[in-house]
């Protein structure tokens, strides 16, 4: 009896094995995935804070030259004068706050391809022999989200036409501009303003558009799937056949934060 139930036996003991491996490869293979989607979503949220505190600094930045070209503020010596003050910051090109935008677009597609090199990495240090595979659209891997600019904000202020020829000089507002936005020099609050008493004259009101903050569109996620090709189970196949390849999947996602409102408050959280 002990000769006829031993082979019988070792193939009991054999298949708990096989089984148990299974169930282990499996289960370690959904913690890997699970652990590349929190990784690469943690890069993630830290692109998204980046530019959520950016949008701070633009708005700081729309603040300064409001308050600058500000009817308050005085009466600029001419439209012209006016103009390379609101250009200093906002010009479409190099003013501080299209520089602010560029960092912005910039850490939009930096971390979103570290996102996806992070989850490369933790799959490679975790389970090498596996294949992880996006299954979020393949445009978010080139940036984090869709960034737009809102309707631009009205900025008012009053600026000289004419000059005149008799009477005393009046004080008027004119512009030289600091370092550049981009400079190490620039620092400060970038006031450019002087004072300059000119015979100036038909005060009128001018009104310029710009850049206050940009807006964050699409939603922000990643979606992975790790894929292992059938593993050899010998007495499993052996009854059964070839095991089927195992698949395990994870998604998360940015949460907590807002760019819009300048809240870089923004962590990894996984979303079965």
């Amino acid at each position: 009896m002990i000769a006829l139930l031993l082979p019988v036996l070792f193939l009991m003991m054999a298949m708990i094995v096989n089984v148990s491996q299974l169930v282990y490869t499996k289960i370690r293979l959904q913690t890997t995935v699970d652990a590349c989607a929190l990784s690469a979503a943690a890069v993630q949220a830290a692109g998204l804070n980046e530019i959520a505190d950016l949008n701070w600094e633009m708005e700081n930045e729309f603040k300064k030259i409001k308050n600058f070209l500000s009817p308050k503020s005085g009466t600029w010596y001419s439209y012209g004068e006016a103009l390379q003050a609101k250009n200093f910051f906002y010009n479409g090109s190099n003013g501080v706050i299209d520089h602010i935008k560029k960092y912005q677009l910039r850490s939009n597609q930096i971390f979103a391809d570290d996102a996806e090199k992070t989850a490369q990495h933790v799959k490679k240090k975790n389970f090498p022999q596996s294949i992880l595979r996006p299954s979020h659209p393949s445009h978010d891997t080139k940036k984090l989200t869709v960034l737009i600019e809102p309707p631009l904000a009205r900025v008012s202020f009053k600026y000289f036409r004419r000059s005149f020829s008799k009477g005393s000089p009046v004080r008027t507002i004119k512009w030289s501009d600091p370092p550049p936005p981009d400079s190490p020099k620039h620092s400060g609050s970038h006031d450019g303003r002087y004072a300059s008493y000119s015979k100036r004259t038909s005060r009128t009101t001018g009104k310029f558009s710009i850049l206050k903050k940009i807006r964050k569109t699409t939603p922000t996620f990643v979606n992975y799937e790790l894929f292992l090709r059938p593993q050899p189970f010998w007495v499993a196949d052996t009854i059964f056949g070839q095991t089927p390849p195992l698949i395990a999947k994870a998604a998360a996602r940015p949460a907590g934060g807002d760019v819009y409102r300048q809240q870089p408050f923004y962590r990894a959280v996984l979303a079965r």
